[in-house]
């Protein structure tokens, strides 16, 4: 994850992409003399460049002269300079064009850009303008520079959330911008804290530094900041004026022109190849900071963010801390949703792409339907990767419209002529093209290992790309979002494509001129809402399209590539038992249909969108093992499968409202597989598995809780802490919610949360209060242990044989536990001297418990008692 900083999102979206920044006037179409139209926006910039209101009026029809009052004022007064850009033209039946221009006013270090809509026709002496109005300006822009007078360093301290620069010695140049200082080099010997005050951010913290609370030694820094916020700073103090020498400013110089422009930065393209930057919002800081031990990390406070405060290291592009504050928790709440960021809902979309994949190159046309949320919108930012050219973006109503890549970011912004109202419907046509690699499978096994004596012979994998979540290969919203959809892919002959959605009909031909080659076009239909569009492009056979029957039909088709067709058949009957199975136990199946592809790899992995699961299958001959991975059960190979098909209900059909809460994907995900495992195997496959997945979450689980999500592991670059946490513990979670609350009650209320949530986003809270609904439970110490905590209870488990009076025998059981208590279902298993043998629950939901277990004195003595018998409890016992 990068640092966001929607300020800079919102208001770069006055800007278009132009040609590589070149100078203003080098940067003029030489056709403009011989282009009537270009000439008179020529003209036009010289007018504004000389501030020549009469001049201005020459370029006018008498009758828009007193009409045009906000233009006439901007055009007074003197500037250092002045640029106007003609971004789109479109010619009109009586001979007059309608323009869209930009215009950037330079006056010093100050700039002002804003986008125009006109109507010219041609005159008498040359083209005039008929009418001027302003779509959208900004001021405030600023090209900073760094003052020369020195500051007194010693002592200094820069504070803000959780977060303080401590200067012991040195020195400080500040740069000044919007009436007062807003940014500040520091150069000495300084120190830098960073202390969060939540548990899981100390440990992650501690794991990147070694410490809960982060101490670093600085010599360089840069901070940023609004000028009204400087004094609060740094605690009511002043900057103390001081002399320097020409090297220590040429020093500090070269750390700001290193730092300075790596944020709240605008790129102007074609309109200034200077450096353009915006002033930090009130209270907004970040702090760009050179450590000695763990390189360059960046501090950010940014209000608009759902969570406000990170800390990042920009030579590994990771978070080694992102959470709200405290203010800002005690404005929100402590839970958020992703949609709350949304600004606009996509109801439907139809995309239209055709596929070049020995060139990754791709070409397509996507239309979307869309509403405004809450509020006013002047602006829609979409999703599209930042190496696809965006050719034109027409709005329904609107006509063409401006477009704005945000440098660095997979995002387009697009600026409508007048703000839209909330409930205003959106109809926009985007066409857009380039070069795109495919996505690489999430790898759900990545452990390889073989004997070593033995060399594995392997194939070359049929060739096959995907499409999806990751590679942002269509324009989408920036937040996930259900809607219906159309797509249609065309792609070259023999090859084929399996993607989101029902195929309509068969694949349709199509002809193109010498030197194409032949290609066919599949369409699909998403009548069902759907997270994302998916599509997989390969030579694919097909082995299996059969119904299956039920109170909510289905189709289930199986394709594979052709070296896989074998295992595909076998495949075919697991999909098909574990579909059902799934059903059975949610009432319904969330798509009509489900598409199995197997395809071809170096490495096994998975990837499963709405209507179809991708199952790679590795090309290794000989004894070749997975495992040393938290997600890879050697003992039941279809838990693999069973896990990718689960995601069609948890991830697809329900969604999550943040990155905190894909363990209701995940974990869901990975239960469900273990209880296929128990229904096709019995009881003691399904408790292997959780012994298993046990083991994992109790040797990763003190690096994170399970609502970090994809965090864990991510300082360390250690993939498997992530799915030993997300995956494994959660689904021991949700093992100990069942045998806390008893099979009924723990099945009927994940079929409601199912029901309530499907084609939707869900967390945490949510499912809490449908079990406590269904259970009549408090449940809310439960979650808090296990999904927002990661410690683990120390248990001492003991038991003795009590004679009762009437002469009958009980086994006592009683557990103990520290004074911090965690509900904990433990399952002890009874062994008599004859061999019988059964099972109790004890559940622990206070510092201790006790249980009385009566004993058949037919039996015999009592042998053996075997604590937490499924190893489903997550506690370390002790004795």
């Amino acid at each position: 994850m990068q640092i966001r900083l929607w300020l800079i999102a919102g208001l770069a979206a006055l800007l278009m992409p132009g040609p590589s920044p070149v100078a203003a006037r080098d940067a003029r179409p030489p056709q403009a003399q011989e282009d009537g139209v270009a000439h008179l926006v020529l003209r036009l910039e010289e007018v504004l460049q000389a501030g020549d209101v009469t001049r201005f009026h020459a370029l006018l029809t008498p009758e828009a002269r007193g009409s045009i009052h906000t233009f006439e004022a901007l055009v007074r007064g003197p500037r250092t300079r002045a640029v106007v850009r003609e971004r789109d033209r479109i010619p009109r039946e009586d001979g007059s064009v309608d323009l869209l221009l930009n215009t950037f006013l330079e006056r010093g270090p100050v700039g002002h850009i804003a986008t125009w809509t006109a109507h010219a026709q041609p005159g008498q002496t040359g083209w005039v303008f008929t009418a001027i109005s302003d779509l959208s300006s900004l001021d405030g822009l600023y090209r900073l520079s760094l003052g020369t007078q020195a500051f007194e360093a010693r002592g200094l301290t820069i504070t803000a959330t959780d977060f303080t620069l401590h200067m012991r010695s040195g020195i400080a140049f500040a740069t000044e911008a919007g009436g007062g200082v807003t940014g500040i080099v520091l150069r000495g010997n300084g120190e830098m804290t960073f202390t969060p005050e939540d548990p899981a951010e100390r440990k992650q913290v501690e794991i990147f530094s070694g410490r809960p609370a982060l101490r670093a030694a600085f010599d360089e820094a840069f901070v940023r900041l609004n000028p009204a916020d400087l004094r609060a700073r740094m605690g009511g103090a002043a900057l103390v004026p001081r002399q320097s020498s020409p090297d220590e400013y040429r020093r500090a110089l070269e750390v700001f022109e290193d730092l300075a422009h790596k944020t709240y930065r605008l790129d102007l393209q074609d309109l200034s190849r200077d450096r353009w930057s915006l002033i930090p919002a009130y209270r907004d800081v970040v702090a760009e900071v050179r450590t000695k031990r763990h390189d360059d990390l960046t501090y950010a406070l940014s209000g608009a963010e759902a969570e406000n405060v990170s800390l990042f290291q920009r030579a590994t592009r990771r978070n080694m801390s992102v959470y709200p504050s405290a203010s800002q928790v005690a404005a929100r709440g402590r839970f958020y949703s992703e949609d709350d960021l949304a600004d606009y809902d996509i109801e439907h979309q139809d995309v239209d792409v055709r596929m070049t994949p020995a060139r990754e190159w791709i070409e397509g046309t996507a239309r979307l339907r869309a509403k405004v949320r809450g509020a006013p919108m002047a602006s829609m930012t979409l999703r599209l990767a930042e190496s696809l050219v965006v050719r034109a973006v027409v709005a329904k109503g609107h006509g063409r419209l401006m477009h704005l890549r945000v440098v660095g970011q997979n995002n387009v912004i697009v600026t409508f002529p007048a703000t839209l109202a909330p409930g205003e419907p959106i109809e926009l046509e985007v066409h857009y093209g380039g070069r795109l690699p495919p996505q690489a499978l999430d790898r759900e096994v990545v452990a390889l290992s073989a004997p070593q004596d033995l060399e594995p012979l392997v194939f070359p994998p049929d060739p096959r790309w995907i499409y999806s979540n990751r590679s942002y290969w269509y324009p989408q919203s920036t937040v996930p979002d259900f809607t219906t959809a159309r797509l249609r892919v065309t792609v070259p002959q023999p090859l084929d494509v399996v993607a989101t959605g029902i195929q309509t009909g068969a694949a349709e031909p199509v002809i193109d001129a010498p030197p194409a080659p032949p290609a066919r076009a599949f369409t699909f239909e998403s009548a069902k809402p759907i997270r994302y569009l998916s599509f997989v492009i390969g030579r694919f056979a097909p082995v299996v399209s059969r119904a299956i029957p039920g109170e909510t039909p289905a189709t289930l088709n199986v394709v594979a590539s052709p070296r896989q067709v074998g295992r595909a058949r076998a495949i075919a009957d697991q999909a098909e038992q574990i579909f059902t199975y799934y059903r059975s136990l949610l009432g319904s199946a969330p798509y009509p249909q489900l598409t199995v592809a197997v395809s071809e790899s170096d490495l096994p992995g998975g990837h499963s969108p709405a209507y179809f699961v991708l199952l790679n299958q590795p090309m290794l001959l000989g004894t070749v093992t997975w495992r040393n991975d938290p997600v890879s059960f050697e003992s039941f190979p279809a838990f693999f499968i069973a896990h990718e098909i689960a995601h069609q209900w948890w991830g697809q059909a329900v969604g999550w409202k943040n990155y905190h809460e894909q363990w209701i994907s995940e974990g869901f995900a990975q239960y469900f597989a273990a209880l296929f495992a128990g229904e096709q195997r019995g009881p003691d496959a399904m408790a292997s598995l959780m012994r298993e997945m046990r083991t994992w979450a109790l040797d990763k689980g003190d690096e994170g809780p399970i609502y970090l999500g994809y965090r864990l592991g991510h300082i360390k670059n250690d993939s498997r802490v992530f799915r030993a946490v997300v995956y494994n513990k959660s689904a021991i979670v949700l093992h100990m919610l069942r045998r806390l609350v008893g099979d009924e009650r723990f099945f009927a209320g994940v079929r409601r949360f199912y029901e309530m949530a499907r084609f939707g986003k869900a967390g945490t809270e949510d499912f809490r209060r449908v079990m406590e609904s269904e259970t009549g439970r408090n449940l809310e110490r439960f979650f808090e242990r296990w999904i927002y905590g990661f410690g683990v209870p120390a248990v001492k488990v003991t038991h003795r044989v009590e004679t009762l009076p009437g002469g009958e025998t009980e086994l006592v059981i009683r557990a103990e536990q520290a004074a911090v208590v965690y509900d904990l279902p433990i399952t002890i298993r009874i062994e008599q001297a004859n061999r019988a043998s059964r099972e109790v629950l004890l559940l622990l939901t206070d510092t201790s418990a006790e249980l009385r277990v009566p004993i058949d004195a037919r039996a015999g003595r009592v042998r053996r008692v075997q604590v937490d018998s499924d190893g489903a409890a997550l506690a370390r016992f002790v004795r």
